[in-house]
């Protein structure tokens, strides 16, 4: 049991990175979907898709966290590093208990930052494509596009573009 405890200790942390990282390429890959499927359906025609600037806007609660997740780590650190240099005070079946103590308090962290409901308020993205206009040519044109943490798109705005047409406009649906 001790051994199984000792090593959920130090694979978890990396396992919470990991899937961190997964999330925030799972999260980006659907922001993407979200936008074609809203492109296919609002211009006439386009193509040569291209994305920049992503960022997932967390919630404040979600950051809470995740920060007590990482200040429970710093304080495990601390506690070793005082263990270590000999400037701990108490006796060590008092420090094993500290460090037990701190390590399920870090997992139960860990495990509610884990499965948390709503990490983000929103995702921002610009969003550049090849659009059709009305003069019949098409045109690299770029929208800043918020969605909600659904992947509904909220807000977009064109701000942006490459080539001069000023009297043409973007065909729709």
């Amino acid at each position: 049991m001790k051994i199984l405890f000792f090593v959920s200790l130090f694979l978890f942390p990396f396992l919470l990175s990991a899937q961190e990282a997964n999330d925030e390429i799972d999260d980006l890959s659907k922001v993407k979907s979200a936008i074609l499927a809203w492109a296919d359906t609002t211009f006439y025609d386009y193509n040569e898709p291209r994305f920049e600037n992503y960022r997932a806007n967390y919630s404040d609660e979600y950051l809470i966290a995740t920060m007590r997740v990482k200040s429970i780590e710093r304080s495990i650190k601390n506690l070793k590093k005082t263990y270590s240099s000999g400037y701990y005070k108490e006796s060590d079946e008092t420090y094993k208990k500290s460090l037990e103590e701190l390590e399920a308090r870090k997992n139960e962290a860990v495990a509610s930052s884990y499965n948390f409901m709503r990490k983000v308020d929103n995702y921002e993205i610009t969003f550049w494509a090849n659009i059709k206009l009305d003069s019949g040519i098409h045109n690299y044109i770029k929208h800043s596009i918020v969605l909600n943490h659904e992947f509904t798109i909220m807000h977009h705005e064109v701000t942006g573009s490459i080539g001069e047409n000023e009297n043409a406009s973007i065909l729709y649906r």
